[in-house]
């Protein structure tokens, strides 16, 4: 569309030699070494309500979960490829709110729109693929490389965005529940517009980092499936997990759960030895304390898969009716 091909520097060419948005494929230039490249698609009514969630919020997430793999691979984004799949009746004012929300995630966590497709469909969907370049040449983050003996962290507070999510699904008709529009509105932010951890990518990997995954379908599902490709287990201390403060004040019987279970906070869960923790936290924000983020560690495993348990203050395993989101699960 040419609405797209305006708004992306009017398709202009960065580099010499270079294509952008409004030929038949775009033409960039790398230099020689790795390329990171992920790709992540969100459909209405599985990723998404577009009743409940403005055009501008669907761009900026839709990029956001991508910045946050390529972080996580310890990476920085470069070049986005963006699929529309869009009903015709579309007013051209919300694909402008659309590409003012991709456009608006690629300046703020990096990246660039350098081409894409749009066709016609019934449902929304918006499909990415974002390369990445490596902070530092052949050294990646990868899932298998977490060992016994590891202390397991993470980024940040967990559970802000299963908080919004919960706040949309509840459409706010417990009074008792709705009191403090200042904490609602975080939440719903924090599930609207979440922020990936691109800033402490290449800071993991100086550290020594060598296992991370960012949290997008919950805690314990995504740091199960470090434990499953790694051949360890996990054990997780309910009272360090970090949970987001608005969702203890608005769900206080419900915070712990939804931050270990609940998604897309897109935090990063990452593994490694005091000293390389440490080295993290030093590019964290200063407010942050010198010990953030370490919620348990990695031990043996004992049965045929990863596991990961959860024990309260006297050492109790906990259980959850659900570990995260599965899109295939029955």
């Amino acid at each position: 569309m040419e609405i797209i091909k305006q708004r992306v520097n009017s398709g202009g060419v960065s580099d010499e030699g270079e294509v952008g948005v409004g030929d038949d494929a775009a033409v960039m230039r790398f230099d020689a070494g790795h390329i990171v490249l992920t790709a992540d698609a969100m459909v209405d009514g599985v990723h998404f309500l577009s009743e409940s969630m403005s055009w501008h919020d669907m761009g900026w997430k839709c990029i956001v979960s991508n910045q946050s793999d390529i972080a996580a691979m310890g990476a920085i984004p470069e070049h986005a490829v963006l699929t529309l799949a869009i009903p015709a009746t579309t007013r051209v004012g919300d694909l402008d709110k659309l590409l003012s929300g991709v456009i608006g995630a690629l300046d703020e966590f990096g990246g660039k729109l350098v081409g894409g497709d749009t066709v016609s469909s019934d449902n929304i969907i918006l499909s990415v693929a974002l390369t990445g370049r490596l902070c530092d040449s052949g050294r990646t983050l990868t899932r298998d490389a977490a060992r016994p003996g590891q202390l397991v962290a993470v980024t940040g507070p967990l559970g802000g965005s299963a908080g919004g999510l919960t706040v949309l699904e509840q459409r706010c008709t417990d009074s008792a529940r709705c009191t403090n529009d200042d904490i609602i509105e975080r939440l719903l932010n924090a599930h609207f517009r979440p922020s990936p951890r691109v800033d402490l990518a290449a800071a993991m990997v100086e550290s020594g980092v060598k296992c991370a995954m960012d949290v997008s379908d919950g805690l314990l599902i995504d740091l199960e499936r470090i434990c499953s490709a790694s051949g360890v287990d996990a054990v997780i201390y309910a009272d360090r997990v970090p949970v987001d403060p608005d969702l203890v004040s608005q769900f206080p019987d419900r915070a712990l759960e939804l931050a270990l279970t609940g998604g897309e906070d897109y935090e990063l869960v990452y593994v490694g030895d005091a000293e390389a923790i440490g080295k993290v936290n030093e590019a964290q924000p200063e407010s942050v304390a010198s010990d953030f983020g370490v919620i348990g560690e990695i031990v043996p495993r004992k049965n045929g898969k990863g596991e990961v348990t959860v024990l309260d203050d006297n050492g109790t395993p906990i259980e959850f009716d659900a570990k995260g989101w599965d899109h295939f699960a029955r």
